[in-house]
């Protein structure tokens, strides 16, 4: 296979590595020189990219390949080592490294046409070596970038500035490397990151980082699953590479460290707590029912446990259940955990199936449920018929509801706090075909998107002391039955309308700043907003 990349500038060395090429070759001090791409003899064929890339021994010889490389001659900041995607889970991530006598800033911008420019401060992967090593984020797939540079030393003392231009590879998905923008304020910037687009339909392994202008600046390849969320730990990012597999990533891209769930498959979501252990939805295949269990995951030791057993918790509810047909097949999802969320020794889980949130107390010691909020009826004749809170005022309860966010606030009195979602506004309960108590009202049964129906952000204020709860905001959004997901970061809220296929904006008083519409054959199951400020930036 042969590619060609088209640089010029400072002299750099180009080396392609898992993608399954090698360039190396000097540059001129000047003009353009075409860089030629061969075949890494060692990669498996049969292998795919993806695989490869969460494959320690190949990952370990990729570190080798590299290493050598750094080795070759003492690479200076204006003459720098540049290897484009090295550990093949960034299509576009352009590897730099250069001898350093501190711990510098490396600013750059990239420059594409049709695309605003892209600056950032560099986050230094290696610190405390007397070398400095860069995932530099932003290149435009499949257009020819700018990247300029400079270079300030501890002391702040700015180097050259110094420009290369490099033909950035194409998306390895075929993914749009644009969403097409379709509202905007005009008025008022959006909160700092890059909106990261998972689970995108037909695009499985695959999760989309694009700029506030909705340009995409990096391609992450996972493997057959999508991202249920990238969580920050330690110097890593951590996330699903496949249902029964968690992955370590740093800040150059490579795959640390790997975990293989003993048996259970991961579904929606999970946390990490202060310890490093991950706390995520799993369902047992050698059990009847789904989507019912949560599990641990130490980062540090490997351990793994079952923490919380709903069959055990709730066992009396779970006898008024019956399984559903899908797909022809027999299923007993009874309860549909969706989102988990950490508050202490505690969790928030969203129940999608009876449109309900649990509060769990005491998960590492004797799991004890402590609170349901939702429609009272569905849990008459239950263990859970005193477990309900009262509402604190008149409002119709959450439907369908997906990421239930806790939100600590010291300024509440003691037993106060926030819970945020997004709520579907979507009543179908399946598993109780003999319901005949109340139904929410002004909720859709609806499945496919239309314009219609609404979808809302919910925001409640809980009151574990006099056990109630309230409404503090609401407000409509594009209406989506299923997945979807609501996240508050910095002065915004930002919604991902799963099946509508949008992504918005909106200021903290539920004002529409823009809106995105991207491509999927039926969904996206989530998009989050992330500034990866200690990851990849300054």
């Amino acid at each position: 296979m042969k590619r060609k990349f088209w640089l010029s500038g400072a002299a750099l060395l180009f080396a392609g590595l898992l993608t399954g090429c090698s360039e190396e070759v000097k540059m001129k001090d000047h003009g353009e020189i075409e860089v030629t791409v061969e075949e890494l003899e060692f990669l498996d064929t049969r292998v795919s990219p993806s695989s490869s890339a969460y494959d320690v021994k190949i990952v370990d010889r990729l570190q080798e390949e590299l290493d050598a490389l750094k080795q070759e001659e003492n690479y200076k900041v204006s003459e720098p080592l540049a290897v484009m995607n090295p550990f093949g889970t960034n299509t576009t991530g352009l590897y730099l490294h250069f001898q350093a006598a501190d711990s510098g800033t490396l600013t750059y911008t990239v420059s594409a046409e049709g695309a605003s420019d892209f600056t950032r401060d560099a986050k230094d992967a290696n610190p405390a070596a007397a070398e400095a090593e860069y995932q530099v984020i932003g290149l435009v797939p499949g257009k020819e970038n700018t990247v300029e540079v400079t270079y300030i030393n501890e002391e702040g003392t700015q180097g050259d500035t110094y420009s290369f231009k490099v033909a950035a590879p194409a998306t390895t998905s075929g993914y749009p490397i644009t969403m097409e923008q379709t509202a905007s304020s005009g008025n008022t910037e959006l909160a700092d990151g890059l909106f990261a687009l998972m689970g995108v339909n037909n695009y499985d392994g695959y999760t989309f980082l694009f700029d506030n202008a909705g340009t995409m600046r990096a391609e992450i390849i996972s493997e057959d699953y999508r991202m249920d969320r990238m969580v920050a730990y330690e110097d890593s990012m951590v996330f699903t590479t496949t249902d029964q597999k968690l992955a370590r990533m740093n800040p150059l891209g490579k795959i640390t460290d790997t975990f293989e769930l003993n048996g259970y498959v991961m579904h929606h979501d999970f946390v990490i707590n202060e310890d490093g252990q991950v706390l995520t939805l799993v369902s047992d295949p050698a059990k009847n029912t789904v989507e019912d269990l949560v599990m641990s995951i130490d980062l540090n030791t490997g351990e793994q446990k079952l923490l919380v057993d709903f069959n055990e918790l709730l066992s009396g509810y779970k006898q008024k259940t019956k399984p559903v047909e899908t797909d022809g097949k027999s299923v007993w999802d009874w309860l549909h955990f969706n989102s988990i969320d950490l508050a202490g020794d505690s969790l928030i889980l969203s129940a999608r199936e009876n449109s309900t949130i649990i509060k769990v107390d005491d998960i590492y010691t004797q799991p004890t449920i402590n609170y349901l909020i939702g429609i009272h009826d569905v849990w008459e004749g239950t263990e859970g018929e005193e477990l309900r809170l009262k509402k604190s005022s008149e409002f119709p309860s959450q439907a369908g509801q997906h990421s239930v966010t806790y939100v600590a606030d010291d300024s509440l009195p003691e037993g106060q706090y926030y819970l945020y979602m997004y709520n579907n506004n979507y009543w179908w309960y399946e598993s109780r075909p003999d319901y005949t108590g109340a139904v929410i009202r002004d909720t859709s049964q609806t499945f496919e998107a239309n314009d219609q129906d609404r979808s809302k952000f919910t925001k409640f204020l809980v009151d574990e002391t006099n056990r109630s709860y309230d409404l503090v905001q609401e407000f409509d959004v594009p209406y989506s039955s299923i997945v979807s997901n609501a996240q508050s970061t910095g002065d915004s809220i930002v919604i991902n309308s799963g099946m509508a296929k949008t992504l918005e904006e909106y200021s903290a008083e539920g004002e529409l700043l823009a809106q995105f519409k991207y491509e999927a054959s039926t969904f996206s199951y989530r998009a989050y907003k992330y500034d990866f400020t200690n990851f990849w930036f300054e």
